[in-house]
């Protein structure tokens, strides 16, 4: 039963329409946590809203209510918890687990398809470095799909999402494949040049202002995986504009070689990835 049918005789006629059409379910069978937007005018019925999520979800055990874009050092979304408190959960996708708490860290399950979709393009004996990388989901969706893969390098900034991403190295049983690290991306990109096939770079808002970094870390040959966001009307223009502009500033040549909407963003706003291959050809570095 959709929200507003079960909200009827609750939240008036004129407000009806405000109730969200949607939400967003982090977990599995065993527990799982919804996250929604409720709008101001509905301020009075955001714990009826919540107890209508639990009646007709019977997995959810606690429901959080997302106030704000994300932000912060480790950009994050904030929350208020409306019903529960145990929010710490295992999604399921994919034939992956991942344990997290998105009170802590950053999880999208809207990103399943991308994930998927990234993972298709790896190549067999590719090393990765894997930015903003969080709980490292694509990392385990890629391992998944390409278990030929060498190594990928989960380089995150969040103590509590590095802790996360060991525990699910554990889970997925993707020890010496998956390797998370508490890093700086600049930083680590500046010590790691010149020795990565692919360069994830999965954060659409800010990734443009480390871009150099990823360009100075792949190798010779290597793709970039760059997220971004644009307007319905053309989404991708901003992002080409900006990886064009970064490989002139680097001095080296770039091929777009793929693009995909991932999903909305915002009203009329979509996030994109872009898929450029980079030609380094002053010192033609390649891997072996």
């Amino acid at each position: 039963m959709k929200l507003k049918d079960e909200l009827k005789s609750v939240i008036p006629q004129d407000l009806l329409n405000l109730v969200p059409s949607g939400f967003d379910i982090i977990g599995s069978r065993s527990g799982a946590v919804a996250i929604i937007e409720i709008p101001s005018e509905l301020e009075d019925y955001k714990y009826e809203i919540a107890k209508a999520i639990i009646r007709n979800s019977r997995n959810v055990k606690a429901v959080l209510r997302r106030i704000g874009p994300r932000s912060g050092e480790f950009r994050l979304y904030n929350y208020e918890k409306l019903i529960g408190d145990l929010t710490e959960v295992i999604h399921v996708e994919s034939g992956v687990r991942l344990m997290l708490d998105p009170t802590k860290v950053f999880f999208s399950p809207r990103d399943q398809y991308d994930r998927l979709d990234l993972a298709s393009r790896v190549k067999d004996n590719e090393v990765i470095a894997y930015l903003f990388a969080g709980i490292a989901p694509y990392a385990f969706i890629i391992l998944k799909h390409k278990p030929t893969v060498r190594i990928i390098y989960a380089v995150e900034i969040n103590p509590e999402a590095i802790k996360y991403a060991e525990i699910n190295v554990k889970l997925n049983k993707a020890r010496g494949k998956v390797v998370p690290i508490e890093y700086d991306a600049s930083a680590f990109c500046e010590r790691m040049r010149d020795r990565f096939h692919r360069v994830i770079m999965t954060l659409p808002l800010g990734a443009h202002q480390y871009l150099h970094d990823a360009i100075g870390c792949v190798a010779n040959g290597g793709v970039v995986n760059f997220y971004h966001t644009g307007p319905e009307e053309n989404p991708f223009k901003d992002a080409e504009e900006i990886v064009m502009r970064h490989c002139s500033n680097a001095n080296v040549d770039c091929r777009i070689i793929n693009e995909r909407v991932v999903r909305e963003y915002a009203p009329r706003v979509y996030k994109v990835r872009v898929d450029f291959e980079v030609s380094k050809v002053r010192n033609n570095l390649k891997l072996n």
